[in-house]
């Protein structure tokens, strides 16, 4: 009789081999996701604490200020439709007008010609008005090339040299050491525009009423010149 071979019966292991070992999967521990979770949610009210702290002390070192809303012309008064009041950074660097003096501010009038957007500074803005009752405004039209190079400022001190028909530059008058002023006439400006379209820069000077008869028909027929004086301490 023959002898029966065994056959290897499928998912048993052959006689002398070992069975695969199994590894079976470890599953994440529910303490540990606990911790992840509470690790991310810490990391996320650390973040939103930061951020806050940044944006609250942003929002303090800002203050209010007034900005110009729309264009007003030298000297014309400021109304409530002018100006308005802006939130900006504590650390500008140009003198600004607080914006809770915008009550005080109506009523004033521009020293400067005002643009819209720009933040109001306390030089922009005077409670005088010009001319005053002891001065004429007298306007001289000259080239630019008479001008100095910087140009010329409301406040700036003028000695205007008086040229009559006939008589040259140099013989028109100039100011002694003794700062008195000679053939000429003592003046600030308070305005300057142009060039116009024949090329003249009109600069208005105030001047005393007395020397404003003197000046102005030679101011119009252009027998003046302009002295830059030094500025009063």
């Amino acid at each position: 009789m023959a002898n029966k071979i065994d056959r290897p019966v499928p998912g048993q292991p052959v006689s002398g081999e070992a069975p695969p070992a199994h590894v079976p999967r470890l599953l994440p521990q529910p303490r540990q996701r606990r911790r992840s979770a509470l690790v991310l949610g810490l990391l996320v009210v650390i973040g939103g604490a930061v951020l806050a702290f940044h944006t609250i002390n942003q929002l303090s070192d800002r203050q209010s200020v007034l900005v110009v809303t729309r264009d007003v012309a030298l000297g014309q008064p400021i109304t409530a439709d002018n100006v308005a009041t802006a939130m900006v950074g504590g650390d500008a660097i140009v003198a600004t007008v607080n914006g809770q003096d915008l009550t005080s501010v109506i009523g004033m009038r521009a020293a400067v010609d005002l643009m819209r957007g720009t933040l109001l500074q306390p030089r922009m803005i005077t409670d005088r008005v010009t001319p005053l009752a002891d001065q004429q405004l007298i306007p001289i039209a000259v080239k630019p090339s008479r001008l100095p190079a910087r140009g010329l400022r409301p406040g700036d001190r003028l000695f205007v040299v008086l040229r009559p028909e006939g008589r040259s530059a140099v013989d028109g008058g100039s100011v002694p050491e003794g700062g008195q002023p000679s053939d000429g006439v003592v003046a600030m400006v308070d305005h300057t525009k142009g060039p116009d379209n024949d090329g003249l820069m009109v600069v208005d000077v105030l001047v005393n009423k007395v020397d404003g008869p003197r000046l102005a028909p030679l101011a119009a027929d252009g027998q003046v010149a302009l002295a830059l004086m030094p500025r009063r301490p």
